[in-house]
């Protein structure tokens, strides 16, 4: 969506602007020059487009076999956020999803990782393992000590209950980090577009 289509909302944006553009300034905090009314609604539209990537259902057909593809389940509803949240993907025994869940929301540094709670939601589906993720709003997925440290104390966790910690995805706009692969990456461009289809 271009600018001249976002002038339809009211938005009188001078720039050749498209969606992907408005919604990763707004979360940055990048928009200078915009009246109270047009950073109002720019708010508006983050949060409606926010809303519906958590809507889109996920696929429970595909096996997640690496951090690409759970990447690609993942980014949806993290990328652009100006705050932490928490999201497990609970994984059957054929690595296909069962469910993509919001486990917490936090500041700008740092969301609560609860493991009696992912433990919990694991057990009622039936779940045979995870993939936690968190996002990092700064734009750099690099875990820190705090990160390193959630991850061994849930690996222990979910050891005591058979149930798998496959990965821990640090999400940002332009790439992740997967402790399972011990790397940061690039979005995989191709399973983005090859999956977005199917």
């Amino acid at each position: 969506m271009r600018c001249e289509e976002l002038n339809k909302l009211g938005l009188e944006l001078r720039e050749d602007w498209n969606v992907s553009d408005l919604i990763l300034a707004s979360g940055a905090g990048y928009l200078e020059g915009f009246s109270n009314e047009q950073l109002d609604r720019i708010g508006v539209l983050r949060e409606a487009i926010s809303e519906y990537m958590v809507s889109i259902p996920v696929s429970t057909n595909v096996q997640i076999k690496n951090a690409d593809l759970a990447s690609f389940y993942l980014l949806p509803v993290m990328k652009g956020l100006d705050h932490e949240e928490c999201w497990i993907l609970y994984l059957s025994r054929k690595n296909t999803i069962i469910k993509r869940m919001q486990i917490s929301k936090g500041g700008f540094t740092q969301t609560t990782i609860d493991n009696k709670q992912i433990l919990r939601h694991a057990l009622l589906l039936g779940a045979h393992g995870i993939i936690i993720s968190h996002n990092h709003p700064t734009g750099d997925p690099m875990p820190s000590k705090a990160d390193v440290l959630a991850t061994k104390t849930l690996e222990k966790a979910c050891a005591a209950v058979e149930l798998h910690l496959f990965d821990h995805i640090i999400i940002s706009d332009s790439s992740y980090y997967s402790f399972q692969e011990e790397h940061k990456a690039k979005y995989n461009e191709t399973i983005l577009k090859t999956l977005a289809t199917a």
